[in-house]
């Protein structure tokens, strides 16, 4: 029997190495799985759409009783491939929030197999091993890939577009790479120009090469043939796609802030933030690397002018926003993959100026050693994954006495996410989406909700809405748990 599990560990180390990472990523996340990271506004309208399509077939938010916004086009900032597929989870298991994050762990889960599996048949077992525990290892891979939202799911179809490119399968890596950047435009759309340019520096006839364009610039299209259909009323219409335009050029330019502003306002977080800090250092070696090691780029150019586009504009679009670092998850991922196909060049180099270049090898594998360990101290210790329970403490307060005929919910979609079709008015306001929905307070006084849950008190009402509010409900100052709570009088 020793024999057989001793013959077995030597037949498929890397499967029990992944079963090893995927049982610590799972049981880490289960403990907390539906407070840390707390779910919030955008992961909640994420949720709110998967939940509607799996009932209504309809990809949008609820606004009034039973009444669609007509607008979901516009609504959240990732793609059908998740919210489309966490609905039919939802059709399989039921709805609820833990369904939702189980549902995320698989991703999770996915990712990190599907790398191993990709980054050992691109650069290599120590790729492959070291590369798989900084990912399982990394907080912000918890913070980003628990939420139900595009950034994992995106990077594992940049992960296998990247592949099916190196394999020179275009249409297999367009159609990926249409997915990717639809999943989560706002971080994916910068991979278009990387790849093109990837393309167009083969060297290759200028025939094949605006060939090989044309078939993955095509596949890429396929991926939005869903997004048409799931959406042709409102493209029938016009103007979608010129608000869509206008969201992403500028999407703070409703409150007053210029992109010009919020990169004044993040350069300092450069050289200030601990996480920019880490990857400067990872940086220097890679350039280092490079400098004193010239085949390095030869021997994988494909990832590196592929880096060479996409972490500058990743950059770029993290310094224009309000200083989202959940932007830079993929360069993060992209970076420790650089890191350590370049740090066995940097080890020898200092090895053999100290004259003990047969220790190299022990030297890089002290340094990933070191490295992950470092990453599991800090998830373990300092890592910022805010925890809490406010959405689920009020939905329990809401209904907890007597059933409401109907909720109205302003600005709070962590609760509206909640609240069944037939029972919800729901209003919102945040950047690139304002004024959106029900202003269920100016309704005529018999068809005012039963209850209305605000993010704050009355702060984000108009006098007159305040003075609606204070003349028809009071509210519930004995709940002090969750968001704000009115009980119509």
């Amino acid at each position: 029997m020793q024999a057989k599990l001793k013959a077995f560990i030597h037949t498929y180390p890397g499967a029990l190495f992944l079963i090893g990472v995927l049982l610590f990523v799972n049981f880490y996340s289960f403990s907390t799985l539906t407070t840390k990271p707390a779910y919030w506004y955008d992961e909640a309208m994420n949720v709110e759409l998967a939940r509607n399509f799996a009932d209504f077939g309809k990809l949008d938010l609820i606004v009034a009783p039973n009444t669609f916004s007509g607008q979901g086009a516009l609504v959240g900032s990732t793609g059908y491939p998740i919210t489309v597929s966490l609905a039919g989870f939802f059709k399989i298991f039921g709805f609820g929030l833990p369904q939702a994050r189980i549902f995320m762990l698989l991703w999770i889960s996915t990712l990190l197999a599907v790398f191993f599996y990709i980054a050992k048949e691109l650069w290599g077992t120590r790729v492959a091993y070291a590369g798989t525990l900084l990912i399982a290892t990394f907080a912000p891979f918890y913070g980003n890939g628990r939420s139900v939202m595009g950034e994992i799911p995106g990077f594992l179809f940049f992960l296998c577009a990247f592949y099916f490119l190196e394999q020179k399968k275009w249409w297999q890596s367009g159609l990926l790479l249409g997915l990717a950047v639809i999943s989560k435009p706002s971080i994916f759309v910068f991979l278009i120009p990387a790849f093109a340019l990837i393309v167009l520096c083969k060297s290759e006839t200028w025939k094949n090469k605006l060939i090989q364009l044309i078939k993955l610039g095509g596949s890429s299209t396929l991926a939005l043939l869903p997004f048409f259909a799931i959406y042709f009323d409102e493209i029938a219409r016009g103007g979608l796609f010129q608000n869509i335009l206008l969201h992403f050029k500028n999407p703070y330019e409703e409150a007053g802030l210029s992109a010009l502003t919020n990169i004044v306002n993040n350069l300092p977080t450069l050289i200030t933030s601990t996480t920019f800090w880490y990857l400067w250092v990872m940086l220097a070696v890679i350039i280092f690397a490079l400098f004193i090691e010239r085949t390095l780029f030869r021997e994988h150019s494909h990832l590196f002018i592929l880096a060479g586009v996409y972490l500058p504009l990743s950059l770029f679009q993290y310094l224009k926003s309000l200083g989202y670092l959940r932007y830079l998850i993929a360069a993060e991922f992209l970076i420790f993959i650089l890191f350590l196909i370049t740090l066995p060049a940097l080890t020898k180099f200092f090895a053999e100026k100290s004259k003990f270049s047969w220790k190299a090898p022990h030297i890089t594998a002290a340094v990933i050693v070191v490295t992950v360990i470092m990453q599991v101290i800090h998830l373990f210790t300092y890592a910022n994954l805010y925890s809490s329970t406010k959405a689920q403490e009020t939905i329990l307060r809401v209904y907890a006495s007597s059933l409401p005929s109907t909720v109205g919910i302003i600005n709070v979609p962590q609760v509206a996410s909640f609240i069944p079709a037939f029972q919800k008015y729901q209003y919102l306001s945040t950047y690139g989406l304002s004024e959106f929905g029900t202003r269920m307070l100016y309704l005529a006084p018999e068809k005012l909700p039963g209850v209305i849950i605000t993010a704050s008190g009355d702060s984000e009402l108009s006098p007159e809405e305040r003075a609606i509010l204070a003349r028809s409900y009071d509210e519930d100052m004995a709940f002090t748990d969750g968001f704000s709570i009115y009980r119509k009088k």
